[in-house]
């Protein structure tokens, strides 16, 4: 009996050590991960950023080489247009160029300028994000007096650019930064008073440029009782019909936690009946971040290629918010978030 005990000792702690062995080669060799599926776009357009959504309070004191620098680093994974989200606050009466408007202080160093004239020298574009009023979030369509002295503001600031900036060659498109939801625009009289800003804001810039003009709305699930998802076609088409925007670049809201992935997928869906209906473009803005308790973190690239592949096959193109703040090889604590999107892009290129 001890005989046998002691053998059967051994072939436990044999079993054992074997197993340990096993363990430690298992955990030395490379982790392997399933990516997502291949993103089903529309016939000719790649599942890939072609822009990138950049805010002022980052960029608005760098100089020409930065922005080369940047602008640089973005070209060199496809993009090809860089969106400046606001130039100007409206309520502070600030802006981040060297402004004359009346009233206005500004940032000595003009972004605006150094931006077009870095993207001169890359053949890029610029997309000019207008002025905007962080009131917009308490106020939003509910006072057209309001929505009125907000489309005089940035009529002002669309005759300057054009008068001071309009012979860049980058010079590309526009973009008005005033978001609107379901939970701004959940009456008729808003969406009337929404459609009523937006076409003065764009007649002005129509009056100036043939450039087109881009707007970024976001749809929340979560408030969905508010206007049902088969209801947002008809919203946005009571807010955008006549206004003279042409490209409607809707938020996945994915990152911010608005939507699920299945929920955007439809949202997308359904969207792209309202702009076909208008005769519009629809891109994707999609989200490159996840918002936590803590703030925005950067969303894993299999996170995005989600997100990606949700507006797929309903979209024209990808615009991401944002390379410039979450994958920015310009950033050291960025560059491997870079590197996973730059090899995303080398492949679907």
């Amino acid at each position: 009996m001890n005989l046998e005990r002691k053998i059967i000792k051994i072939l436990v702690l044999t079993l054992i050590l074997n197993l340990t062995m096993v363990t430690a080669v298992m955990a030395k060799l490379p982790k392997t991960t399933t990516s997502p599926p291949t993103p089903q776009t529309l016939p000719g357009v790649k599942p890939i950023f072609s822009s990138s959504f950049i805010q002022y309070w980052y960029a608005q004191d760098w100089d020409l080489n930065r922005w080369t620098q940047e602008l640089s680093m973005l070209h060199n994974t496809g993009i090809n247009e860089i969106i400046l989200q606001d130039i100007a606050d409206t309520k502070a009466m600030y802006a981040a160029y060297p402004t004359q408007i009346p009233g206005y202080t500004f940032n000595e160093v003009d972004m605006v300028g150094n931006a077009l004239t870095a993207a001169d020298s890359l053949n890029m574009k610029v997309r000019i994000g207008l002025g905007f009023n962080g009131d917009w979030w308490k106020v939003n369509a509910s006072n057209m007096n309001w929505l009125n002295v907000e489309a005089s503001k940035n009529k002002l600031i669309v005759d300057e650019i054009v008068d001071v900036y309009g012979t860049h060659p980058s010079l590309g498109g526009w973009y008005i930064p005033y978001e609107f939801s379901q939970l701004s625009a959940r009456s008729m009289i808003y969406q009337n008073n929404l459609n009523n800003f937006y076409k003065q804001v764009a007649a002005e810039i129509q009056l100036k440029s043939t450039l087109n003009i881009m707007i970024a709305p976001f749809y929340n699930s979560k408030y969905s009782y508010l206007v049902s998802l088969s209801g947002w076609p008809k919203m946005l088409k009571n807010i955008l019909n006549g206004t003279g925007i042409q490209i409607v670049a809707l938020q996945d809201s994915v990152g911010a936690g608005y939507n699920t992935l299945s929920q955007a997928k439809n949202l997308f869906k359904y969207t792209k009946k309202a702009t076909d209906d208008m005769g519009m473009t629809l891109y994707a803005d999609n989200e490159t971040y996840t918002s936590k308790s803590s703030g925005n973190v950067t969303a894993t690239q299999s996170d995005i290629q989600g997100r990606i592949s949700a507006a797929a096959p309903y979209v024209q193109g990808f615009i991401a918010f944002s390379i410039d703040h979450y994958q920015n090889k310009n950033e050291t604590s960025q560059v491997s978030n870079y590197n996973y999107y730059y090899n995303y892009y080398l492949r679907y290129k």
